[in-house]
């Protein structure tokens, strides 16, 4: 696709995200896009859910692309908005990453924010999967990841340590082995099941998540697959040998470590927390099916 000429964009801004960096970020960017001669608006989050519901109820169509400034959190609140309004392929998300974890923004390739709204301004666009989720009362999305059992506890756990930065992730999942238990899972990854005492179960859609952490290191944004990190019994020691590996990728290869694809799953156990790209929201059951190409963003992948 030709890239798009950018003239005139939309912030969707986080206040609270990366330690509150979103003011000083801010100011740099009215300065460079002053300097492009680019037509700029910023909208500030005052509460969970904001971003959603404004890109759901404003007109759009005057902007060339919408910028999310903020982590992770913040780009599923755009991107449900997108979603659930039909305006996923039509209007270009740009990702600007001033979170603490950015794990979306680290499998795009570019952290720094000033760098990667220049790759904006390029207009080079492409289109992504998407995670279609559904529990007993609504239909949700996320591009992230979905995390069950430890998986969940660990960012739980990081949310109590939010003011240690994105290190907390790390902290929090050596706490969380140390803690270590297994709790009783049964899943459907379409043509298999799961069903027994596990560790944690992963169903990812990028590379990354929390702070550098290559989760699914054969990820495609997208390839319509849905990539999956399931261990159901291991000894601490091994645990945390595993966790060691998370940050290169190669803890697919341990013998205790299930990493398979799939287009579709279920988690169909009662009343599990999930960690929905690095929120903790929702609880299973779930059922959860990957939408190829459904959502259109700035860079190429």
């Amino acid at each position: 696709m030709k890239p798009k000429e950018i003239k005139k964009l939309c912030f969707l801004v986080n206040p609270k995200a990366g330690k509150q960096r979103s003011e000083a970020i801010v100011r740099e960017i009215q300065d460079f896009l002053g300097q492009k001669n680019i037509d700029f608006h910023f909208f500030n989050s005052d509460k969970e859910g904001s971003i959603t519901k404004f890109i759901q109820t404003e007109n759009l169509m005057g902007f060339d692309g919408l910028c999310v400034l903020g982590g992770d959190g913040t780009i599923n609140e755009a991107i449900n908005g997108l979603m659930s309004s039909d305006q996923s392929q039509s209007i270009p998300l740009g990702i600007i990453p001033i979170g603490s974890g950015n794990a979306f923004a680290e499998t795009l390739g570019e952290l720094d924010p000033i760098k990667a709204l220049s790759n904006i301004l390029s207009g080079t666009t492409s289109l992504i999967d998407v995670f279609k989720i559904e529990d007993r009362e609504k239909t949700f999305f996320a591009i992230n990841i979905i995390g069950w059992g430890m998986a969940a506890e660990v960012n739980i756990l990081a949310e109590k340590l939010r003011w240690m930065g994105g290190i907390r992730y790390s902290v929090a999942s050596l706490i969380t082995v140390m803690r270590m238990k297994q709790k009783h899972l049964k899943a459907n990854l379409g043509k298999s099941n799961i069903e027994g005492k596990a560790l944690f179960f992963l169903a990812l859609n990028n590379v990354h998540t929390g702070k550098g952490m290559q989760m699914a290191p054969n990820a495609i944004l997208d390839d319509g697959l849905i990539d999956i990190i399931f261990v159901s019994n291991a000894s601490k020691l091994r645990v945390l040998k595993i966790f060691t590996q998370l940050f290169s990728g190669t803890h697919i290869k341990d013998p205790h470590v299930e990493y398979s694809q799939v287009i579709s799953f279920a988690i169909e156990t009662e009343n599990d927390p999930l960690n929905i790209d690095g929120e903790n929201t929702g609880a299973s059951p779930i059922k959860v099916e990957l939408i190829n190409k459904a959502v259109r963003i700035f860079g190429k992948i």
